[in-house]
């Protein structure tokens, strides 16, 4: 039987010249993978390895300059190489269904996620009308919403992140497709959600035989439903082979790093106790959205305090209010009522607006494209009338060092670097402001495993080096354990526990928290050995 995806030698080239007139760079070199029917293949590896270029190639979507130079890409009978754009387009979304990481930047912010599902509908599958309405709702369904209906009429930015990547996985298999590309489908999901869309994902392999390349950075999240691992560092394959053989006795120094980064151990005694002042309470905050029928209740008399040098988790899954709550105790937006009270300081001053910084979960988004790095950290250095333009120059170059970036980054627009570098960035950009409240919502989710824990480390350190209080907002439990003090439990826009994080972890008195610790145990490398392909699924 012919693979589904059948890669041969694969080299892939930047086409610009470069400056000093060298060679074009490759960017992948002989790679050589083969995905067949029913089989799920997880390709892994850190942030520039090469892992989305693979996936790009096998639909030949690469961006210019890039370009395929070497080897041979097969979809089932279709040599994607040499194949004509028509016979590629049939191929995309009904042979090959593609799943990205990022989906608010696939999707048309114009256009419902209804009308988003209906065009695969009437192309692949030929459906019209109320046929394709029903099959569009039946898919939300499917993928895990509550209320198909209302997600069919939203708009891409009416959706959380984990609903975004949810109608995401709903257009990548309503053509019906025979292979999934799956780029990080899950990294902004949290746990409970993860393995739902895992599950649903294994579900479609067993049921119709879809081969899956589920490309990732955490091999822990996929280890459960992954037949093979292939390990991909600098555009080429290092290590491959059956999951629990690569997982039990990894041949590579850089496995073995990608094994160890994935598992967040917290360091007791890592940093001072708090000092016993509030810097932050929220009191009975309110925030509703929406009118009548259609309103929706997004923060539902929420009531916390943050200490000064505290680091305090909020921990809930997509949708539950976490990114709301962020944005409303730095001023993006009004609670209908309760209060938000920043407290003084011991000299007795109120804190400027300016003290509270918010880092946001994409970094990508958090920078004007248009614009050098240089350019957007001066930008809110302008308002600072005390400040000389090279009173800027200096705090941006302190600030790039005290995030570990190289200042010649500064000269470089946002999408000529990594999303590592990015989220380092959009952290200098906020110290630039001298808060003492940093939140971080879902900073590190985009992450790779390796990148991930370099952001963390450099937030505890800043936090020490800087006195700050952190807000961190996560639906990822390592990172919670990793870095926090208390836990903040939301759901449906209530706080329903708080607690200290270890005796949080040690045994959540919530019915809700006890779910979303209990999902987070499969992806423990002591739960793997009982969960790897062949053994019985729960």
């Amino acid at each position: 039987m012919k693979p589904l995806l059948d890669i041969t030698d694969l080299t892939v080239r930047n086409l610009r010249p470069a400056a000093d007139g060298s060679a074009p760079t490759s960017l992948i070199h002989g790679l050589s993978l083969s995905v067949n029917a029913g089989e799920f293949v997880a390709l892994v590896g850190g942030s520039g390895s090469g892992k989305t270029l693979t996936a790009l190639s096998a639909v030949r979507l690469l961006p210019p300059p890039l370009a395929i130079t070497a080897g041979t890409v097969r979809l089932g009978s279709v040599d994607v190489t040499t194949a004509a754009e028509t016979e590629l387009n049939a191929v995309r979304g009904g042979e090959a269904g593609m799943l990205f990481q990022q989906p608010k930047r696939v999707f048309n912010p114009n256009r419902t996620i209804g009308a988003h599902l209906l065009e695969p509908l009437r192309v692949h599958r030929r459906l019209r009308g109320a046929a394709a309405r029903t099959a569009a709702v039946d898919l939300l369904r499917e993928v895990g919403f509550a209320d198909a209906p209302k997600g069919f009429r939203s708009y891409p930015h009416q959706l959380s992140g984990g609903m975004a990547q949810r109608a995401m996985t709903a257009i990548a298999l309503a053509g019906q497709p025979r292979l999934l590309l799956a780029d990080e489908p899950t990294s902004a999901l949290d746990k409970v959600l993860e393995r739902q869309v895992l599950q649903l994902l294994d579900r479609e392999r067993r049921d119709r035989g879809l081969g899956i390349l589920y490309i990732t950075h955490n091999i822990a999240s996929v280890a459960p439903f992954a037949d093979r691992v292939l390990v991909m560092d600098s555009g080429a394959i290092v290590e491959e082979g059956p999951t629990a053989s690569v997982i039990a006795a990894p041949t590579t120094a850089y496995t073995r790093e990608l094994l160890a980064a994935s598992q967040l151990a917290p360091e007791s005694g890592r940093r001072p106790q708090p000092v016993p002042r509030e810097v932050l309470t929220l009191t009975d905050a309110n925030k509703r959205f929406g009118r009548g029928r259609r309103a929706h209740t997004a923060l539902d008399n929420v009531s916390l305090n943050l200490q000064r040098g505290e680091i305090l988790g909020v921990l809930g899954q997509s949708g539950s209010g976490k990114s709301t709550l962020a944005r409303a105790i730095v001023g993006l937006e009004k609670v209908d009522s309760g209060s938000i009270t920043r407290h003084p300081d011991t000299a007795g001053k109120t804190p400027p607006a300016t003290a509270v910084q918010l880092v946001f979960q994409e970094p990508h988004g958090s920078f004007d494209p248009r614009m050098t790095l240089r350019a957007s950290m001066e930008a809110p250095l302008r308002r600072r009338r005390d400040l000389t333009p090279a009173d800027r120059t200096r705090r941006i170059t302190e600030a790039m060092a005290d995030v570990e970036l190289d200042e010649c980054l500064l000269d470089r627009h946002p999408g000529q670097c990594s999303g590592g570098q990015l989220q380092r960035a959009t952290i200098a950009r906020a110290l630039l402001l001298d808060p003492t409240i940093l939140i971080c919502d879902e900073a590190t989710s985009a992450l790779d495993a390796l990148t991930q824990r370099t952001v963390l480390n450099l937030l505890l350190r800043l936090q020490r080096e800087h006195s700050l209080s952190l807000l961190v907002i996560s639906h990822d439990m390592d990172v919670i354990r990793y870095m926090c003090d208390r836990v903040a439990v939301l759901l449906d826009g209530k706080v329903i526990e708080v607690a200290e994080t270890q005796a949080f972890f040690a045994g959540p008195s919530h019915e809700h928290s006890r779910a979303l610790v209990d999902a987070a145990i499969p992806c423990r490398w002591d739960h793997l050995r009982t969960l790897m392909p062949g053994a019985s699924r729960t």
